[in-house]
């Protein structure tokens, strides 16, 4: 009974997430399909506590709802991390192909919903699941979802990497908090996927299924609140635009169709290393490809060529070795010696503890502080 209670308040507070998230000004078309999404899993999570609760006998024309709308989780799963990835704002036509299943299922269904209680009782089992129709349905949902997974990763996957190319820091943008949504969804599929095979090969009636809900509402209750405090973080990915240099000007159709041409690189090349080594850019946390470019004078997509060409970087890679370099000569210099090593990383630029310490140790081999302990010999030498 306990267990019908937490499934019932859980629906209760997924239909208020759901309303509160269609209601949000930022994000608009996003938070309206994670509120969709919030829904399907309300309507399972109310569905279970209507049969934990013995309603199916009184109310028998409910049993079926939430047959289909399994066939919805992956969808509208992928169109809402497609919507925030790509700054989708609307619906698009193609966008509708996604439910061509869930609708097949809803029409095979229909029989079954205009049935009488009576006739839909005698179609279902004891724990509520139905008889009716062909036996591998509940498979092919399984199925259906999980052909969707590699899809949404290799999504963040390539957000992750262009990321990389326009900004120097990507702690608030990297969208991790996508992956764990998704790697949540593939869990409660697999989970599901166990129950079937132990009930099906070992002719055991399990009660399993009553975990994996329980991850459904755990999983209501934070997605939901992920949803409705996550800022608006869209990327801005620049488009092109025409290069200006100093006494060089040619239209951005020349360079993206032939690339700048080897003198023209090799002077912008120039100008991009003497403005970070005298005006140190990369100090500024936020430093991104936009603002780079502005102080260059040139388009994003020119100083992205440069970067590529002549250093054999990513934006993020070129601008935290810089960092890096600056954060190493600042702890060689005895006049920080009462600085902490984080007061330096932040002063070098980078923005948190944790980007501090991978990106150095990705750099040098070495944690910022066994960098300082392996310079005491030769500081020592100097005294």
């Amino acid at each position: 009974m306990l267990i019908n209670t937490i499934f019932f308040l859980a629906a209760i507070h997924g239909v208020i997430l759901s309303l509160v998230l269609a209601t949000k000004k930022i994000n608009k078309y996003s938070n309206r399909l994670l509120s969709l999404l919030m829904l399907v899993f309300t309507i399972d999570l109310a569905m279970a506590s209507y049969i934990g609760y013995g309603l199916k006998s009184v109310y028998p024309h409910a049993l079926g709802i939430d047959y289909p709308i399994t066939l919805l989780y992956a969808p509208l799963s992928y169109l809402y991390v497609v919507s925030i990835i790509k700054r989708k704002t609307n619906f698009e036509l193609k966008d509708g192909l996604h439910f061509i299943p869930f609708l097949s299922l809803f029409l095979y269904l229909l029989p079954f919903y205009l049935s009488s209680g009576e006739e839909k009782l005698a179609l279902t089992n004891a724990s509520g699941a139905l008889t009716y129709g062909f036996s591998f349905i509940s498979n092919a949902k399984l199925a259906f979802n999980l052909v969707y997974f590699p899809f949404i990763i290799r999504e963040v996957q390539l957000y992750r990497k262009k990321l990389k190319e326009q900004y120097s820091s990507i702690e608030k943008h990297n969208l991790n908090w996508l992956l764990v949504f998704t790697c949540c969804l593939v869990g409660m599929v697999f989970f599901v996927i166990g129950v079937q095979f132990v009930e099906y090969f070992f002719d055991v009636a399990s009660n399993f299924w009553v975990f994996n809900l329980i991850g459904v509402a755990i999983f209501v209750y934070s997605i939901g609140y992920l949803g409705l405090i996550q800022p608006e973080f869209f990327a801005d990915f620049d488009k092109h635009q025409s290069i200006k240099t100093e006494g060089v000007q040619q239209k951005e159709e020349s360079y993206t169709k032939s690339g700048l041409e080897e003198e023209v690189g090799k002077e912008l090349s120039n100008r991009l290393v003497r403005l970070m080594e005298d005006q140190k850019p990369f100090t500024n946390s936020e430093l991104s490809l936009r603002n780079l470019a502005d102080m260059l004078e040139i388009s994003p997509h020119n100083l992205t060529e440069v970067i590529n060409k002549y250093s054999n970087k990513n934006f993020y890679d070129f601008v935290n070795a810089y960092r890096v370099e600056e954060v190493k000569a600042r702890i060689r210099n005895q006049e920080n010696n009462n600085y902490t090593l984080l007061a330096i990383g932040l002063e070098s630029g980078f923005n948190s503890k944790s980007s501090f310490n991978s990106v150095f140790k990705k750099h040098t081999g070495q944690t910022p502080s066994q960098y300082k302990k392996s310079l005491q010999p030769e500081k020592e030498k100097l005294l």
